[in-house]
C-alpha cells in the first residue's frame, strides 16, 4: 500500500502514523485530504500518459474513506503488510531490508525489532487472520470461529483489539451452542414449538450455523396469523425469492440456502440482496438439486421458510401455433439445461413424444419442434427441461400450452382461363381430394404469396366482383390482372395458383368501304393504351376467318386497306392483348361492320347493226356481275339519261337530262344481261348519254362505266 502513498523512490514513516519524508527534518502526514490530492494528481497524469492504471485512483478514494472512518486503520494495514514482507524475506531481521521497502532509516531498526516479536503465520493462518473480521461483521459466526481456531494462541498477545474480538466471538459461540443444546432437549421432549424458538434464536446469533438453520426448518410450524411461507420458484439463471404479504419490510432479512444431500458441515451460502415484495434472485442456485430457503429476521420476528424446491427452471416464451394438420412450438431453453423433451397429448388422450428440437437459426436462439399429420381437435403440448443431478438426470415439472388444430380447406392445385364465345372468360381449376369450403378469386395488391401459403381469411383482398362462384368472369374493358384462386374455409385460407387475364380496350368508329375489286379501306378510332389492333375479316358465306394485326404507327401514317374478296364479309376490330402471357377475353360487343358482296352492273353502248346502206339504232347492253351468281334482293334500276339540250352536254346526275331507257333490277336479276335499242332523238344528230343506278341497294352496288367517249348516240 505504501507504493500508492509516496512517490517512487521516496521514504515514509509508519510507527507513530503514516508520514511521507520529504527531506531532512521534513515530513508530511498522509491523511484523507492528502490521499485525495494524490488521486487528483494521478488522474491528471493518467490523462497525459498512456498506460496509467485507472484503478489506482479508485483505490486511493477507498483508502481515504477508511482513513475518515478510523484514523489508525491505514497505519495498522501498512504495519501488517510490512511485517508480512519482513517475515517472508530471508534478510527480514536486518534494518537494511526494511529500508529497502521504503521505510525511513530512523524507524527501520525499530520496525524490524517489532516484526521479530510478532507471531509468524503460515499462509493458512494468514488467510484466517485476514478473513476473521469480515466474517464477524457479516454475522458468519461459525466461519469466524473456524478462522480463530486456526490462529496460534500468541497472535492476540500484543493486539488488544484482536483479543477483544476473539473474546466476543467465543462468547457468541458459547451462547449459540447453549441454544442448540436447549433446542435438542425440546425436540427430545417432543416440544417442536419451543425447539423452533431456540433454533431460531441460535440462527440469529450465528446464521451460518447449519445445525441451527436445519433444526429450525425441521421444527418450525407457522402459527395462525403469521406470514405464509417464503415464495420461491425457479427461473432461467437461478431461483426467485419473494417475501409473502405481511412480512417485515425490505432490508431486514438474511436469506440462506439449504441444499439436499449436502454434508452437514458444508457452510451455508447467503443470498445477497434485499428481500422485498419484488423478487430476490439466487443466481448461484445449484441446478438439478433440491433446495430450500430460510429468511431470518435481523431483529426478532418469525422466520420465513420456503417449501422444498427442485432447481430446474422451465423453458420461457413458449409459443404454440397451428397450421394445416400440424402444430408448431418454439421456446427459449434456460442456461444450464442439458436437453428438452416435448410431448403432445391428442384429443383421445394419448401422448406422443415429438422429435428432438432443432434450432431454426434465429438470432434469439429459439428451439422449435413440429408435429404433422394431425387430425383437427384440441391438443396439449408439454415441454420439460433436463438437468444433470447428483444421482443422474433430473427433469423439470414442465410447462403446458393448449393447441387447437383447426380444419383447413383443400388447396387449389391448378388454375386456367379460357375465352368464352359469349364474351368474357371462364376460370377452370382443380381441387385436391375433392375439397371443401369455397374458392375466392382475388387480385393481390403486391407480390402474391407462394402457392399453398397458409393465410387468415381476414387478410385476404376482397373477392373480384366480376367473377361469380362458378368461375365465369366478365372483366371490364382495359383489365390486365393476375387473378389468384384462394381456397377458403371459415377463418383460414390457402393461397392458390394465379393466371394473367386481359380484356383489351374496345375499338370505336369502325367504317369499311370498297376501293377496287376485292379490296376495302378500313378506318376506326385507335383505342387508348393499345399498341396493336387486330382486324378480323369473316366471310358471310362461312369461309375462313382472316386476322390482320395492325401497328399504331403504320395505321396512323398509311391507313389500312385489306383484301376482302368479292363476297359479303363481316369486319371486326379489337385491341390486341398487351401481355404475351395473358389469356385474352373474347371481346364483348366488339365494333364490327358488314360489307356487302361486290355486286356490279356494267353497261355498254353498241353501234346498231347495218341494214342495207345504213345502220340501225344503237343498242344498250346492261350486264349484272355478282359473286357466285347470287346478287341478293333489292337490286337497283339502271337508267340511261341523255344530256339536256342535246349535243355534247353530258349529264352528271339523273336529273341533268331526259330518261332514254330503264332496266329494272328484277329484269337484271332474272336474266343477267338485258339489251335495248336506243332510238335517235329528233331532229337528229349525235348526243351524249350516261347511266345511273336508282332505288334499291344503289349505294352498295358498283356501277361499271365504259369510256365516256363511247357514250354518244348517233
Amino acid at each position: 500500500m505504501g507504493e500508492l502513498l509516496v512517490p517512487a523512490g521516496g521514504r515514509f514513516r509508519v510507527l507513530d502514523g503514516i508520514f511521507a519524508v520529504e527531506g531532512p527534518g521534513r515530513r508530511r502526514h498522509v491523511g484523507a485530504q492528502a490521499l485525495r490530492g494524490l488521486r487528483a494528481a494521478r488522474g491528471a497524469a493518467a490523462g497525459a500518459a498512456a498506460g496509467a492504471d485507472p484503478g489506482a485512483g479508485a483505490l486511493l478514494e477507498q483508502l481515504a474513506a477508511i482513513q475518515e472512518r478510523d484514523p489508525a486503520a491505514l497505519r495498522r494495514i501498512l504495519l501488517y503488510q510490512l511485517v508480512q514482507l519482513l517475515h517472508d524475506h530471508p534478510g527480514g531481521d536486518l534494518p537494511d531490508t526494511a529500508a529497502g521497502f521504503g521505510v525511513d532509516p530512523d524507524e527501520a531498526a525499530a520496525l524490524v525489532h517489532a516484526a521479530a516479536g510478532s507471531p509468524r503465520l503460515d499462509p493458512a493462518q494468514r488467510a484466517a487472520a485476514e478473513g476473521l473480521e469480515d466474517a464477524w461483521l457479516a454475522g458468519r459466526v461459525r466461519a469466524a470461529a473456524r478462522s480463530a481456531a486456526v490462529l496460534p494462541p500468541s497472535v492476540a498477545a500484543g493486539d488488544p483489539l484482536l483479543a477483544r474480538r476473539l473474546a466476543e466471538l467465543a462468547g457468541r459461540v458459547r451462547a449459540a451452542d447453549a441454544l442448540l443444546d436447549e433446542a435438542r432437549e425440546y425436540e427430545d421432549r417432543e416440544d417442536p414449538e419451543q425447539a423452533a424458538a431456540a433454533y431460531g434464536e441460535a440462527a440469529r446469533l450465528a446464521w451460518d450455523c447449519p445445525r441451527a438453520v436445519r433444526g429450525l426448518v425441521r421444527t418450525h410450524r407457522p402459527a395462525d396469523g403469521e406470514p405464509g411461507p417464503l415464495e420461491a420458484w425457479p427461473l432461467p439463471g437461478g431461483v426467485a425469492l419473494r417475501r409473502p404479504p405481511g412480512a417485515e419490510p425490505d432490508g431486514s432479512w438474511r436469506v440462506v440456502r439449504l441444499t439436499r444431500r449436502e454434508p452437514l458441515t458444508t457452510p451455508l451460502p447467503e443470498v445477497p440482496g434485499p428481500l422485498g415484495t419484488g423478487p430476490l434472485t439466487d443466481r448461484r442456485a445449484p441446478l438439478g438439486r433440491e433446495a430450500r430457503y430460510v429468511a431470518l429476521p435481523a431483529a426478532g420476528g418469525t422466520p420465513l421458510i420456503s417449501a422444498p424446491l427442485l432447481v430446474a427452471p422451465e423453458v420461457t416464451e413458449l409459443r404454440v401455433t397451428d397450421g394445416r394438420a400440424r402444430v408448431e412450438a418454439s421456446w427459449l431453453r434456460p442456461p444450464g439445461s442439458t436437453g428438452v423433451r416435448a410431448t403432445l397429448t391428442g384429443p383421445e388422450g394419448g401422448a406422443v413424444e415429438l422429435g428432438p428440437p432443432v434450432a431454426p437459426g434465429a438470432a434469439d436462439g429459439r428451439e422449435a419442434v413440429r408435429a404433422e399429420g394431425l387430425e383437427p381437435g384440441a391438443y396439449v403440448l408439454r415441454v420439460r427441461c433436463r438437468y444433470a443431478g447428483v444421482g443422474g438426470e433430473v427433469w423439470s415439472g414442465g410447462v403446458e400450452a393448449p393447441a387447437a388444430v383447426h380444419p383447413w380447406p383443400e388447396p387449389v392445385v391448378g388454375l386456367g382461363a379460357v375465352a368464352r364465345d359469349a364474351g368474357g372468360l371462364e376460370f377452370r381449376w382443380t381441387r385436391g381430394g375433392g375439397g371443401s369450403g369455397g374458392v375466392r378469386f382475388v387480385q393481390w395488391p403486391g407480390t402474391a404469396p407462394a402457392e399453398g401459403a397458409e393465410l387468415a381469411a381476414s387478410v385476404l383482398p376482397a373477392a373480384l366482383p366480376w367473377v361469380d362462384s362458378d368461375g365465369i368472369a366478365q372483366p371490364p374493358p382495359g383489365t390486365l390482372a393476375t387473378v389468384s384462386a384462394v381456397a377458403v374455409l371459415g377463418e383460414r385460407a390457402l393461397a392458390g395458383p394465379g393466371v394473367v387475364v386481359e380484356v383489351p380496350e374496345p375499338v370505336t368508329g369502325l367504317t369499311v368501304r370498297r376501293t377496287t375489286a376485292g379490296r376495302a379501306r378500313i378506318s376506326f378510332d385507335w383505342p387508348d393504351g393499345a399498341g396493336r389492333v387486330t382486324v378480323a375479316v369473316t366471310p358471310e358465306s362461312g369461309g375462313e376467318r382472316a386476322e390482320h394485326r395492325v401497328v399504331r404507327s403504320v395505321f396512323l401514317r398509311e391507313g389500312l386497306e385489306l383484301p376482302v374478296g368479292p363476297g359479303a364479309v363481316r369486319v371486326t376490330a379489337y385491341a390486341a392483348p398487351r401481355s404475351a402471357l395473358a389469356t385474352a377475353a373474347a371481346p364483348r360487343d366488339a365494333e364490327q361492320a358488314v360489307l356487302p358482296a361486290d355486286v356490279a352492273i356494267a353497261y355498254r353502248l353498241l353501234p346498231g347493226p347495218r341494214r342495207m346502206l345504213r345502220r340501225g339504232p344503237a343498242v344498250l347492253r346492261v350486264t349484272l356481275h355478282a359473286p357466285g351468281g347470287h346478287p341478293g334482293s333489292g337490286l337497283p334500276d339502271f337508267v340511261l339519261v341523255a344530256g339536256a339540250g342535246g349535243g355534247a352536254a353530258r349529264p352528271h346526275r339523273p336529273a341533268d337530262g331526259a330518261e332514254l331507257c330503264r332496266v329494272t333490277g328484277a329484269e337484271l336479276a332474272a336474266s343477267g344481261t338485258v339489251e335495248r335499242e336506243i332510238d335517235p332523238r329528233a331532229p337528229g344528230g349525235p348526243y351524249a348519254v350516261r347511266g345511273f343506278l336508282l332505288g334499291g341497294r344503289a349505294a352498295s352496288v358498283r356501277l361499271d362505266e365504259p369510256s365516256l367517249t363511247s357514250l354518244v348516240v348517233r
